[in-house]
């Protein structure tokens, strides 16, 4: 496999000059109203929610934008988290369940239209996600799931097993699909939105490790190798609490998900998987996900797994998890049976035990926000959680805000 160990998007990144050093070198003693921490699409896109609502802002990237759990991203927006409403309804709440998935569908929306807005090239499209049944007590499961999302008045409409085996051309039982979802090019559309970002005035520098972040009863102070800045607020963009923020290691937990490119169909190929114009996730207990990418190559994840202890134990989940894909998605489409894969990848998945993410500030942190465990839905969880910074940064933050953070813990 020619790709292994590299994500699709790594050699399809944008043109060098959105990957050039941004502003000055970072050195010495500087000031910001906010500082995020984390160069990915999450704190990309806080960025410039912030700087378009007019703060003085400063990201620190460690090592290059976009290079982290955005390149091993499935460039999938879904209106979904990863556990289904009935699940998390009973992990987290109703209100913070309702809360969640509508201000999640909404944000898919927004993100879309502030792309196109800005003029990003990320090849954005608008597409339905089906939610496959492939066995009849996965429907029975899936069209309770339909009922209350239409109970919580959340978009989800039952396809028959007709309907959708004409959409997947796979083994169903039925499908719920949900209108609002979008693939996009991950890598392109974060440093899209970190050009915008900079045009309204932030600072964003790559290659600046965070040490820590400490705070008096008036400000916070960042201090990176190289310098400190003293701001009234911190944004958390890392996924995971990290080094940093480690004492919030409680708060999440973090397994490796595993992502494999199919090379090109061959014309007859094309002619038996179906349409190709939805993206696919099952309604099962480990779904796999499935969207179609340019160049006729399909992309297949899932197969969460543990974290590897080195290198070589990583690399070689990865050739033995990319291969299991290989096979199941053949089982699903069986007239693909033998085309090899072109890339192979794994990526950090880190959630929460009531499958929310956390998003918002946390007591023991004065003046910090965080954006953090977003599972398999980074893109349209980040936009939300850029959103909701912005009003918390701008004293404009709701009682459904404090709903999505720490908050529902305590």
């Amino acid at each position: 496999m020619s790709g292994y160990g590299l994500s699709y998007w790594a050699p399809h990144a944008a043109p060098a000059r959105s990957r050039t050093a941004h502003g000055k070198p970072a050195k010495g003693r500087l000031t910001a109203d906010v500082v995020v921490i984390g160069g990915g699409f999450t704190g990309c896109a806080a960025a410039y929610t912030l700087a378009q609502a007019g703060l003085d802002v400063v990201l620190l990237e460690a090592d290059r934008l976009a290079s982290g759990a955005t390149q091993g991203s499935i460039g999938a927006v879904l209106p979904v988290p990863d556990g289904s409403l009935i699940e998390v309804e009973k992990t987290a709440g109703k209100r913070a369940a309702h809360i969640a998935y509508a201000e999640l569908q909404r944000s898919v929306r927004d993100l879309s239209t502030t792309l196109k807005r800005l003029k990003i090239r990320c090849d954005l499209s608008a597409m339905p996600l089906l939610v496959n049944a492939p066995f009849t007590n996965d429907a029975a499961v899936l069209k309770k799931e339909v009922s209350a999302r239409k109970a919580a008045k959340l978009d989800a409409t039952w396809l028959t097993r007709a309907a959708s085996s004409e959409a997947l051309a796979t083994e169903t039982q039925g499908a719920m699909r949900l209108h609002d979802a979008a693939t996009l090019h991950p890598v392109r559309a974060a440093l899209g939105l970190a050009d915008a970002a900079r045009a309204k005035g932030a600072r964003i520098f790559e290659h600046i490790r965070v040490k820590k972040t400490t705070f008096t009863r008036k400000d916070a102070t960042v201090a990176f190798n190289g310098g400190t800045i003293v701001t009234r607020g911190v944004l958390v963009a890392t996924g995971t609490p990290g080094s940093v923020f480690h004492q919030l290691d409680r708060h999440v937990r973090t397994t490796r998900g595993y992502v494999v490119v199919t090379e090109p169909l061959t014309p007859a190929m094309r002619k038996l998987v179906g349409p190709r114009e939805a993206l696919y996730t099952e309604g099962t207990e480990s779904p796999r996900f499935l969207r179609w990418l340019d160049g006729n190559r399909a992309l297949f994840a899932g197969l969460t797994g543990p974290e590897m202890a080195s290198a070589p134990l990583r690399d070689a989940a990865v050739r033995q998890r990319a291969n299991q894909l290989m096979y199941e998605f053949s089982l699903r489409y069986p007239d693909i049976s033998g085309l090899p894969p072109a890339f192979g990848w794994d990526l950090p998945i880190v959630s929460t035990a009531d499958g929310l993410p956390w998003i918002g500030p946390h007591r023991n942190y004065p003046f910090h926000f965080f954006s953090l465990a977003f599972g398999w839905h980074g893109e349209a969880f980040a936009w939300l959680a850029a959103r909701a910074a912005a009003r918390f940064f701008t004293n404009q933050a709701t009682k459904d805000d404090q709903m999505q953070g720490f908050m529902r813990s305590w």
